[in-house]
């Protein structure tokens, strides 16, 4: 498989660590003021976003995965 990453994909990724990022500060924020159910919900929406990130990386796994399990 070749890959083949474009400035959008770079760019789209980037972004998608970023916002992880700033979205776990603000909960961590969230935790610090005791309004637990806004940092969990930040907390998940922040993996959410790193899952995003790592969307590639996540299905290069999962054709490896497939793969093997067919032979």
């Amino acid at each position: 498989m070749v890959n083949r990453t474009s400035l959008g994909q770079i760019i789209s990724t980037a972004v998608f660590y970023g916002v992880a990022l700033l979205i776990f500060l603000k909960g961590m924020e969230f935790l610090e003021q005791d309004k637990l159910i806004h940092a969990y919900i930040s907390f998940a929406c922040a993996f959410l976003n790193l899952l995003a990130g790592m969307r590639f990386a996540i299905a290069n796994m999962y054709t490896k995965i497939k793969s093997i399990l067919r032979k």
